[in-house]
Order: structure tokens, then C-alpha cells, then sequence
């Protein structure tokens, strides 16, 4: 039964993905799939991703984090 729940934990942490490859990745998959031209996410915890289309047509990424030490 332990290693049930240390696998599960295993595949979990597995795919858990940084905070800048879900902005590229996810955020801007789903910006584009719903034609938006700008989208803001945070996590509250101090990191912030903007993702904006350009009248180019490219998209400008800017992912910001504040961190207390």
C-alpha cells in the first residue's frame, strides 16, 4: 500500500512543470485556441505571467516574481 501512495506521488511530482513552461506552453495554448489578444495570469504567491498579441502577430511574453529572502 506504500508504494501505491509513494508511486502516486512520483507521477505527480513528475509532472508538475515550472512556472515559465506552463505560461509558454498552457497559457499561451489556451490564448490561442480562444483567439484572445492578451491574457494576465499570477499564481498569488508573487509570480505573474502577461502574454499580449502583437499587431505583428507574434506574441510578447513577460513573466515577472517577486521573492521575499
Amino acid at each position: 500500500m506504500t508504494e501505491d501512495v509513494v508511486g502516486n506521488a512520483e507521477q505527480a511530482n513528475s509532472k508538475k512543470v515550472s512556472w515559465e513552461a506552463f505560461v509558454k506552453q498552457d497559457v499561451l495554448n489556451f490564448m490561442m485556441t480562444h483567439n484572445l489578444q492578451a491574457i494576465t495570469v499570477d499564481d498569488g504567491a508573487g509570480k505573474k505571467g502577461v502574454i499580449k498579441h502583437t499587431s505583428k502577430g507574434d506574441f510578447s511574453v513577460q513573466i515577472t516574481s517577486n521573492e521575499i529572502l
